[in-house]
């Protein structure tokens, strides 16, 4: 069975945007995993991206939307519930800029060694 992300080319243009987006705040500091799909009826999968060589970061895509899942001492927690910035959610947060803006937290969290 093909993955309904594979045919649908909102999810397959988000992907080309997470990973376009991804090394332009990363470069040669990511490696990406393998997509993993979802047997729903509509565009999921998880995608882990590795950063520094050290740090798991967990990609959850659901229907457009983005979630950028921390590895902590209690297990994968989300971005927004590690910092004080903004971290864009739902729809907005797949907009280029915001997608930037999300990363760069992340990096910025990551380069403070604010997790585990």
């Amino acid at each position: 069975m093909l993955n309904n992300y594979l045919t649908d080319w909102e999810a397959v243009e988000n992907i080309d945007l997470i990973k376009k987006t991804a090394l332009q705040v990363w470069g040669e500091n990511i490696e990406f995993g393998e997509i993993k799909g979802s047997n729903s009826p509509y565009p999921e999968f998880e995608w882990q991206i590795y950063l520094y060589s050290k740090f798991i970061i967990k990609l959850d895509y659901d229907r457009s939307t983005l979630s950028i899942g921390v590895p902590t001492k209690e297990g994968y927690v989300v971005l927004s519930s590690l910092t004080n910035e903004s971290v864009f959610g739902g729809f907005d947060g797949m907009k280029p800029e915001n997608l930037l803006h999300n990363f760069q937290v992340l990096d910025r969290l990551i380069q403070t060694q604010k997790i585990d």
